[in-house]
């Protein structure tokens, strides 16, 4: 046994359409009541240890001198060597780089996983994890010290608690009752935001600025959600749904880069105080530097957080880590540029009666865009569920924000500098 050790609103949607919606948060939240384990599979193959996952088991609260539920790791593994073994060690000693001994003299726990005999065998352990392990961040490793491993896995981690949090690690405990609210509240907004886009549209007043706007604010609202059904499937399998998880990570990435050039035109003053941005102009060349590469990293990063098997729930194309780094420079850059290009355009003759916009969209665009790096350089894994959600309410909020201001009403008295329409364009608007 292991030891004692996880604005005014808009015209809202008919009754009927409500009704729908209200039904269908209460089915996934019924379905979440199935909730099992974290759930890991793979192939071990290579080196003589590998990590196959690693938890943090969480307990809930008893009274003094009460015995309290044990949580659970339950392995099914398929060998054909002997030597092998299956070890729970304490995620510190893997993650310092201990070699494969020195993690066996260490180990919490050690199983072996075959007899002596080169017949193919099939190994069922499961342990129970006590309380006095609450908090503790521990991993999972399937080792064969000197000799090249090859083991079939699957291993579930259970823990001790409510429909909501049996599967979710220490970190990630209240994810997913957050992203609910989160999600309520995207369909709250939403009226308003497409009441807006349909009004501008019946006018014909948009142009490419607000056409992006709208974009990133849709493909905002459908990533929330599309992560939010992946939270609940996971509450309900400990895997999820992989390539639902890919497409919301893949639409923060195209919403927030949508966002960021929305951001960039409004500090820039693109049809606010100007139709455009001269042609070859070293403030062209500076802004098509800054974008690009806040464009190439972000996808880089993206595409690395999709393929990473195993790794934290993250509803961002992001993960703590190198291959972030580049994108977390990168914004970080952008919004002080934002900043930057703010105060210098509204000391300028030409946008003296556009003065307070300039500096509003200044303080948001540096404020949205620094939020990240700040929250990601300078916290822990620990409070990932509040973190996630906090920089989430801040996208929402800087959409909202700009809303104000895209809103039909004020919307011709922000963008007074329209360039012509080009008639063998159609769609140069957008």
């Amino acid at each position: 046994k292991f030891p004692a050790s996880n604005i005014s609103v808009g015209p809202w949607p008919s009754t009927r359409l409500a009704m729908c919606c209200w039904r269908g948060i209460g089915l996934l939240i019924l379905w979440a009541n199935g909730a099992l384990a974290k759930m890991v599979m793979g192939i071990a193959d290579g080196d003589d240890f590998q990590l196959v996952s690693t938890f943090c088991f969480k307990f809930p609260a008893t009274v003094p001198g009460q015995l309290g539920p044990s949580g659970h790791i339950h392995s099914q593994t398929i060998v054909s060597a002997d030597g092998h073994k299956f070890l729970v060690v304490n995620y510190s000693d893997v993650s310092q780089g201990m070699s494969c001994e020195q993690l066996v003299k260490r180990a919490k726990v050690i199983e072996p996983l075959v007899e002596k005999t080169r017949e193919v065998v099939a190994y069922d352990l499961t342990l129970n994890v006590e309380p006095s392990m609450d908090g503790q961040h521990i991993a999972a490793v399937i080792a064969r010290c000197g000799q090249k491993i090859n083991a079939e896995y699957i291993v579930e981690f259970t823990n001790p608690a409510t429909m909501f949090d049996q599967q979710f690690a220490c970190a990630e405990q209240g994810i997913l009752q957050n992203y609910i609210w989160l999600s309520l509240l995207c369909l709250v907004l939403a009226p308003t935001f497409f009441s807006a886009l349909r009004t501008l549209h019946r006018r014909q007043a948009h142009n490419d600025v607000s056409a992006l706007f709208f974009t990133a604010a849709a493909f905002f609202g459908v990533r929330v959600w599309l992560f939010t059904v992946h939270l609940i499937v996971y509450s309900h399998n400990g895997m999820g749904l992989g390539m639902l998880l890919f497409v919301a990570q893949f639409l923060d990435f195209l919403s927030t880069t949508m966002a960021m050039l929305v951001l960039v035109a409004l500090v820039h003053g693109v049809y606010v105080v100007r139709p455009c941005i001269p042609v070859g102009s070293a403030e062209r060349t500076a802004l098509m530097r800054v974008t690009g590469s806040f464009g190439a990293t972000f996808l880089l990063s993206t595409l690395f957080c999709g393929f990473k098997v195993d790794g934290p729930i993250s509803p961002f194309g992001v993960l703590r880590g190198p291959a972030a780094m580049p994108y977390l420079l990168s914004r970080t850059i952008t919004g002080v540029f934002c900043l930057n290009q703010g105060f210098t355009l509204a000391q300028a003759s030409e946008a003296a009666d556009k003065k307070p916009f300039i500096l509003r969209f200044a303080f948001l665009s540096s404020a949205w865009l620094l939020i990240m790096p700040f929250i990601m350089l300078f916290s822990s894994e620990d409070s990932w569920h509040r973190e996630a959600v906090i920089m989430d309410l801040t996208t929402a909020a800087a959409f909202s924000i700009l809303l104000w201001d895209f809103w039909p009403s004020r919307f011709g008295a922000l963008f007074s500098c329209i360039k012509p329409t080009e008639r063998l364009h159609p769609y140069s608007e957008f």
